[in-house]
């Protein structure tokens, strides 16, 4: 998904200035976007109806203009197939945080580099991957850039999952650098739109240690057979926090595939919170931004939550709904000390 200048995107006119944000100049010709002015909100700056209009709908290559501009398949290096490099956006404080977004099919990580100054997180670097280009079936075996390759969109479509695979292998590859550079996984929260949020979301899943969140625009959950068998037991553990928002009107990765994907993922244990959002198609609406900019604040505050005592009864009940809330864990259903207690205790 996204929204390149080579794609099509039946909403793209209902959001004017879109190019302007694409053709940075500091995004498209380095790879590290200096962040030159503090976060704002989105009600504050004029970039609102852009980032509105970067987490549209899946843009596939025309087939012609594909087939004629596209270079050669990428090799593969160590199992990874070689990937363009990805966009940086240093934090504008001090960086004690990272966010990995993964774009969908046909983008490219410079289209999601705004995103990062609307999420008003000065602490937190942003990264911004740009995927290989290989043929990709659904765009009639044309090659366009994509995670890997997509033979259908259904949910009994098989998957690719060698080509799954090999970006997991990638997305764990750049969150071993943050954690080499001093950021511990439970620092980091990786995320997508559409291809992007279901490779984000395997690579949360399957990795060894539990990361601080994963948030799924319009994805979905591939491998669905074999990832009980692959999910890290840290991440269930550590009930890991999953947004997952999905269009009621989509028609590209339909609602029920959304569904299904969640209701598969709370079978297994994860901590998924689903949202529904009524009448909006494969793209993103306002809500749904100010969904995962709270998300993002819950999962990565700035100054890290306190460590959990052994013994949480030892608390009162006020500093137990404190824990929570640091955490973003709800606490409206504990009535008694005890509910309080214990739900302090599964987070241990």
């Amino acid at each position: 998904g996204g929204v390149g200048d080579r794609g099509v995107i039946s909403s793209r006119t209902a959001f004017q200035g879109v190019k302007q944000a694409r053709k940075q100049p500091e995004v498209v010709t380095t790879r590290t976007v200096p962040s030159r002015a503090p976060p704002v909100t989105p009600r504050d700056t004029p970039l609102a109806p852009a980032l509105v209009a970067l987490l549209l709908g899946l843009a596939l290559y025309p087939v012609a203009s594909a087939l004629a501009a596209s270079p050669p398949l990428p090799h593969l290096r160590g199992g990874t197939m070689s990937m363009p490099p990805p966009v940086v956006v240093p934090a504008s404080g001090k960086h004690s945080a990272t966010v990995i977004l993964l774009h969908g099919l046909g983008d490219q990580g410079s289209s999601w580099a705004p995103v990062a100054s609307q999420m008003g997180l000065p602490h937190c670097k942003f990264i911004f991957p740009s995927a290989a280009t290989r043929p990709v079936s659904i765009n009639m075996g044309a090659p366009c850039p994509a995670w890997a390759d997509i033979k259908g969109l259904s949910p009994d479509s098989p998957d690719d999952e060698e080509g799954a695979m090999q970006a997991i292998e990638y997305v764990h590859k750049l969150i071993a650098d943050e954690v080499a550079a001093g950021i511990p996984p439970a620092r980091i929260v990786v995320g997508g739109f559409s291809q992007g949020a279901a490779i984000s979301c395997l690579s949360a899943m399957t990795h060894k240690e539990a990361l601080g969140g994963c948030f799924l625009l319009s994805g979905w959950l591939m491998m669905r057979q074999k990832v009980p068998s692959l999910t890290s037991p840290a991440f269930l553990s550590a009930k890991v926090p999953v947004l997952h928002c999905h269009g009621t009107n989509d028609m590209i990765v339909p609602f029920l595939f959304g569904q299904v994907s969640s209701q598969a993922m709370e079978q297994m244990g994860v901590n998924v919170d689903f949202r529904p959002y009524p009448g909006m198609a494969h793209e993103s609406s306002p809500q749904e931004v100010s969904d995962v900019r709270a998300f993002l604040h819950r999962c990565l505050p700035e100054a890290p939550p306190a460590p959990i005592p052994a013994d949480p009864s030892s608390l009162s009940a006020k500093e137990l709904k404190g824990i929570l809330k640091e955490r973003g864990v709800d606490s409206s259903d504990c009535f008694e000390k005890s509910d309080l207690v214990a739900k302090v205790q599964s987070l241990l």
